[in-house]
């Protein structure tokens, strides 16, 4: 009589395990909410650019080629962004812009929308260029939150830039070898990932 009752408790436990499986699946699932940032660039005073980095590809997905056209199409956005930025059109368009905006907004400016990605830009004093690409279908509900976006990401870019230990090719005045360390990367993978809508 022992025997039928352990047969008879094994269907449930296998039921019981599965059931489980897919609640921690979907735990998973949920604890990696959509991100509407695609990418992030910052482009030198001089017109350089210093750091692309893409954040709407897919890191599951095996289709490399897919990765590729992804990167190079938010590559491609970068620089049309630093065409806006750089043509007297832009002036004008900025000027617009910032007048309908209330005034500690006025830096963040929406550049263009191409391929569904919304295309921001931010000028520091100094010339130095930040550009986010955002999911076109992503609903902006309060701008500071997107300036606190970028004040971070140029925060970031200072302490990176101004750290004594950091090793600044000064022959060249090139910040490209310093955005291009892991720690910069890592702290910039963390302002996008921590972003809060």
């Amino acid at each position: 009589m022992t025997a039928p009752a352990a047969t008879s408790n094994t269907p449930p436990l296998k039921q019981t395990t599965s059931e489980t499986s897919v609640s921690q699946a979907s735990q998973v699932a949920t604890k990696t909410p959509f991100n509407p940032i695609q990418f992030v660039s910052i482009i030198s005073r001089t017109d350089k650019p210093l750091y692309i980095q893409s954040f709407g590809i897919d890191d599951t997905s095996t289709d490399t080629t897919e990765n590729a056209n992804k990167f190079l199409k938010y590559n491609f956005l970068s620089h049309m962004a630093l065409d806006i930025f750089t043509s007297p059109e832009s002036l004008s368009l900025r000027g617009g812009q910032s007048q309908t905006q209330q005034q500690t907004d006025a830096n963040v400016v929406l550049l263009f929308i191409q391929d569904q990605v919304m295309v921001y830009g931010y000028e520091t004093n100094n010339g130095l260029k930040i550009i986010v690409g955002l999911d076109q279908s992503f609903v902006i509900q309060d701008q500071r939150i997107l300036r606190q976006l970028f004040l971070d990401i140029h925060k970031c870019y200072l302490r990176t830039i101004f750290n004594p230990f950091s090793k600044v090719n000064d022959e060249e005045d090139d910040d490209d070898s310093v955005l291009s360390t892991p720690t910069f990367d890592k702290n910039i993978k963390k302002i996008v990932d921590g972003w809060t809508r």
